[in-house]
């Protein structure tokens, strides 16, 4: 207060924000503050100056004292018919039971990166790098600064634009200022959807996951960040560390970088432990960095701004197992394999990966916001840089009975729910279930790959693929590849495309397959076999096509016994034997 008079007389203002109290509550008592806030306030408004008053946020450890003072504000501000941002208020209502930073769910973060909204100190506002200048709904729950901002911000318009401008109040910052709005009427906000709020859409007939087999070696449990964190840096190899159901709020990337490391939740129930990188400093969710036959399973991976599972197999990775896995609201690829540089001359590639069992889902169209580099960038992807499993110089891989979901861009153009490409070489891509994503299966796409085409004898069969209108299925550059009895669902196809197949094809085969929508679209003269393939608008046959299931009804006997069995298809999308002569797409009626 001593300095009160100086601070005018420099500087002059039309307007203060006046927030004191944390130092008189720590240093003397909350009447001394009350008699040091009234002289301050005299002070100002004797010389002309409209004060904004602001109440101070809950303090670890002062919980009674802060009430006090903050009563004690709010009656000040009534007494002088001052405007008040109640930002005690908005904190408790933005988190009533986690706001204070010093909780041992946020050890893992330093000072002020805790996403929460106040900091490890317990006095302070956060100020987490991941949520700067983030003014969202979410934003304004995990920083306190930016709250503190929004909040500040919104009432300097308001009072600039009713004292200083003589306008009509607004009425949309009532639940800013007052003292206490929520005391009125609460003020919904948005929250991101979870796996406890929205069951997950996988459908009752899609096969569960077949539990691992028990771990072997060194198994280290742990119960939360830290522990993962500190088991992951010290994993010795074959080591498995199981994690405790719980949300694992982690403050940056999860590294693997040890051999025959298994990340696996406890229960074997994916949906019980959640890895969730909301608040991470980084922008990639589980790494995989110069190690070979590890597994991730059993588990939730969400809220990633870039990759959610990341194989570096430019970095020295092989046989990676992912299995049983959610991953959710990823916003540029849920797996991504970036491209091997050659080994002496030659093409080096990341070897025996297998992607089963998993579901990859996003809630809702990429936009503004969703991560970096898009909002960096805007105008070269117009926020379509969003795809599913997105790998380079893979050989050997597996992608079996997974469901992919919503994956899709700002204006339809996402990349593909599958998209192998850079030499991929000898993988397989079988028993998926991919609905309403922008792009669902493809093998390659149009930059040219000279010689080395993007997808060398890949095999691609008994996917069921629902309108997915950008490419059902695509085939682009490839060599020696094999489309076979996959049932793709898109009557109302805007672009067409049930299958693409465009540019270098070389030795390709499309056999088997149904297709229900208006026509395949062929735009090579490269050699190729396509035969034995229903397209026609049969969308009747299917027991509940809406939600993706393309089991055939009785009403598809057209479809019946209509091909030759293949060495190379045996089975259908159940697993289960097929007839000879079979069905053609995906499903063999009539088989349990």
């Amino acid at each position: 207060v001593q300095h009160i008079d100086e601070w005018l007389e420099r500087h002059r203002p039309e307007l203060a924000i006046v927030m004191f109290g944390t130092n008189d509550i720590r240093r003397g008592t909350v009447e001394q503050h009350e008699a040091n806030l009234r002289t301050l306030i005299r002070r100002c408004l004797d010389r002309g100056v409209v004060v904004i008053l602001t109440t101070i946020p809950p303090m670890h450890g002062y919980d009674d004292a802060v009430r006090r003072a903050v009563e004690r504000q709010r009656k000040l501000a009534e007494e002088f018919h001052l405007p008040l941002i109640d930002f005690y208020a908005h904190v408790l209502h933005a988190r009533p039971d986690d706001w204070d930073g010093t909780l041992p769910q946020f050890a893992a973060f330093d000072t002020y990166e805790v996403p929460t909204l106040i900091c490890k100190d317990g006095v302070h506002p956060s100020n987490p790098q991941a949520w700067r200048n983030d003014y969202t709904a979410e934003g304004r729950r995990h920083s306190g600064f930016v709250l503190r901002n929004y909040l500040t911000l919104l009432a300097c318009a308001e009072v600039i634009r009713t004292v200083f401008e003589g306008k009509a109040p607004d009425l949309r910052v009532e639940a800013v200022l007052g003292a206490d709005p929520f005391a009125r009427r609460p003020v919904e906000h948005e929250s991101a959807a979870s796996p406890e709020d929205d069951p997950f859409p996988v459908p009752a007939w899609f096969p569960e996951a077949p539990p691992l087999p028990a771990p072997r070696g060194r198994v280290v449990n742990v119960r939360n960040a830290v522990e993962l964190m500190k088991a992951v840096e010290a994993a010795t190899p074959g080591t498995t560390i199981l994690l405790a159901p719980g949300r694992y709020l982690l403050p940056r990337s999860v590294q693997v970088h040890t051999d025959g490391v298994q990340l696996r939740g406890a229960t074997g129930r994916r949906e019980d432990v959640v890895l969730d990188f909301s608040a991470s400093s980084h922008h990639e969710g589980v790494t995989f960095t110069n190690c070979r036959d590890v597994v991730l399973a059993d588990l939730t991976v969400e809220n990633v701004r870039q990759n959610g599972i990341k194989i570096n197999s430019n970095l020295d990775v092989d046989r990676v197992l992912v299995h049983n896995v959610i991953s959710h609201n990823v916003w540029q690829r849920h797996v991504k394999g970036p491209g091997v540089p050659d080994r002496h001359g030659k093409p080096d590639f990341v070897d025996d990966c297998t992607i089963e069992y998993c579901l990859f889902v996003n809630d809702r169209p990429k936009r503004r916001g969703d991560e970096p580099y898009e909002d960096e960038h805007p105008d070269q992807f117009r926020f379509n840089y969003v795809g599913g499993i997105d790998a380079m110089n893979a050989r050997g891989w597996t992608i079996r009975h997974n469901v992919f979901r919503g994956i899709r861009g700002a204006s339809g153009e996402g990349r593909g729910a599958v998209f192998l490409w850079h030499n991929a070489t000898n993988c397989l891509v079988e028993g998926n279930l991919v609905i309403d994503c922008d792009s669902g299966i493809c093998l390659g796409n149009s930059s040219a790959r000279g010689e080395r085409r993007h997808a060398n004898a890949c095999l691609v069969r008994n996917n069921f693929v629902v309108r997915c209108s950008e490419s059902n299925i695509l085939a682009d550059h490839t060599r020696d590849c094999r489309i076979l009895h996959n049932t793709v669902f898109d009557p109302e196809s805007k672009n067409g495309r049930l299958l693409r197949i465009v540019h270098a094809n070389d030795g390709l085969e499309v056999a088997g397959n149904l297709f229900c929508g208006p026509r395949i679209v062929v735009e090579s003269d490269s050699p190729m076999q396509i035969h034995d393939n229903l397209i026609d608008d049969v969308r009747t046959w299917f027991r509940n096509p809406a939600e993706g299931d393309l089991h055939l009804t009785a009403a598809a006997s057209q479809a019946f016994d209509r091909v030759p069995r293949r060495e190379d298809v045996a089975q259908d999308i159940d697993d289960a034997a097929r007839d000879d002569p079979t069905d053609v797409g995906a499903d063999e009626f009539g088989r349990p």
